[in-house]
């Protein structure tokens, strides 16, 4: 049986389309794991691709038009560096959490508590995949991924071949992103961290009235079961905050996209 291309011109838009897609979804979290077969991240990312193909098939044969069927592979690689970078910041959102989990996990004690997870392929603590699935379970339970996809979408508009430059055009965006990520974490992180300050100082106070005592072993104890208490405590309230901020961060991310 032979195989032949009615239309070798729209085989190469879609191809674009493809790789800009498969490109974002190998970094969403539900993907990154190596638990998912590649074969399903493929044939996903090429249903996706197929699905909004219609949509795109206009936009996409423009930009081979303009640099020509010779120089496809200039497209390829735009749509792909395109797709890397918007997964990139996509996976930076989620990213937050984890760090604050990391961040938890020291403050309790259980810094030298980790273990392999074979789904990530590295070591992890056990604040870390707690806050990271249960916030992607909120996440895909209110539908906050279909302004990813809306995104993703309008993105072959405004992030094309003909202002490519865009991404590279605004430095204060990521700077100002990784900013935010970075204060999120540790504002998320803040309860903790200020009871794990506290407890140190009253310990040392301890420590200088009864030297006879080991307060560090007592310490560690305590450290531990006062922080599980405390996150016990502001778990609801903990992730409702976490929720809002990924909201609140892909609502940034899809402006910066769009406009």
């Amino acid at each position: 049986m032979n195989v032949t291309l009615a239309d070798q011109t729209v085989f190469y838009a879609f191809w674009l389309c493809f790789s800009r897609w498969i490109a974002v979804l190998f970094q969403l979290p539900l993907f990154d794991n190596t638990s998912v077969p590649m074969l399903v991240k493929v044939l996903t990312s090429f249903l996706i691709s197929f699905a909004f193909f219609p949509e795109l098939r206009g936009t996409l044969l423009a930009e081979i038009q303009t640099v020509g069927v010779e120089n496809i592979w200039i497209l390829v690689m735009y749509h792909t560096s395109a797709g890397l970078i918007i997964g990139f910041l996509v996976k930076c959102i989620m990213s937050l959490f984890v760090a604050t989990g990391s961040i938890l996990t020291q403050q309790i004690g259980f810094a030298s508590v980790t273990y392999f997870d074979p789904t990530q392929g590295q070591q992890v603590g056990p604040f870390e995949r707690l806050i990271e699935w249960t916030l992607l379970i909120l996440i895909l339970s209110s539908g906050a991924l279909s302004p990813m996809f809306k995104g993703v979408f309008e993105s072959f508009f405004s992030v094309n071949f003909a202002n490519g430059a865009k991404l590279l055009k605004s430095p204060e965006y990521f700077v100002l992103f990784f900013k935010s990520a970075f204060t999120a974490s540790v504002l998320l992180a803040g309860p903790l961290i200020f009871a794990n300050l506290l407890m140190n100082l009253v310990f040392g106070i301890v420590a200088r009235t009864i030297p006879q005592m080991n307060v560090l072993m007592v310490s560690f104890v305590v450290n531990i079961g006062l922080g599980l208490l405390l996150f016990l405590g502001i778990a609801e309230e903990f992730f409702l905050v976490s929720f809002d901020l990924y909201v609140e961060k892909l609502g940034e991310w899809f402006q910066f996209i769009t406009l």
